[in-house]
């Protein structure tokens, strides 16, 4: 009986430590922009807030701080001036 114990588990104790539900980055950083088709976007809402996936949400998380870096000001501004210089370059190698 002690090693039918020990073999007793749930479905759901399962998928959590195998994170089998849990979606790709990918497919997260495509739900904070809105870009998943509703039933999609609807899964990875229950996902993160229903079933409050630990792992998924520092993701997320992560995403978005990553994101909030990315339109730092600072960051615009290098862009800007990156492409202004490249632009610039390209024109003086066609004369």
């Amino acid at each position: 009986m002690s090693g039918e114990s020990q073999l007793e588990f749930t479905v759901a104790a399962v998928w959590r430590q195998e994170r089998i539900s849990c979606p790709h980055p990918h497919v997260l950083q495509s739900w904070l922009q809105k870009g998943l088709p509703a039933g999609a976007s609807d899964f990875v809402e229950f996902h993160l807030r229903d079933s409050a996936c630990p792992y998924c949400n520092a993701v997320v998380e992560d995403l978005q701080a990553r994101d909030d870096r990315a339109r730092s000001p600072v960051i615009e501004d290098m862009r800007d001036r990156l492409l202004r210089s490249t632009v610039a370059a390209l024109r003086r190698g066609r004369a």
